[in-house]
């Protein structure tokens, strides 16, 4: 006998909400993986000026937290580099971290680049 199983995909709903980090929250400070990103990161936001894409409200992140708050967790995620075409605050608040849709457009581009050791390209950090 075989019984029929439902082909529907369930799915779960997820709660998203824009909400800047609290101060008290601590960002790692784990060290850069990849002895090259700084210059991979730079050259990513050189060409960005060279083409005429970086206006006074763009903004390039290199290992800030981006940030969100799914079914009432903090999560946080910090690609190796990131672009965003349009900020509404002044760069001066943004501090290793960036919260879209509360300060501006979500990113354009992300990028995280390979490491240098096997298995260290992603985190598993799971914060609050």
């Amino acid at each position: 006998m075989v019984i029929a199983q439902s082909l529907t995909p369930q799915t779960r709903s997820l709660a998203v909400a824009w909400e800047k980090l609290s101060d008290d929250f601590k960002l790692p400070d784990d060290p850069v993986d990849n002895v090259n990103q700084p210059a991979l990161a730079a050259a990513l936001t050189d060409s960005l000026y060279q083409a005429g894409l970086m206006a006074d409200t763009s903004f390039t992140m290199t290992n800030y937290g981006i940030c969100a708050t799914v079914n009432e967790k903090t999560v946080v995620k910090a690609p190796d580099w990131a672009f965003v075409a349009k900020i509404t605050v002044p760069i001066k608040e943004i501090e290793r971290s960036y919260t879209p849709h509360l300060q501006g457009d979500v990113p354009t581009i992300v990028m995280e680049f390979l490491s240098e050791t096997v298995g260290e390209e992603y985190s598993s950090k799971h914060y609050r």
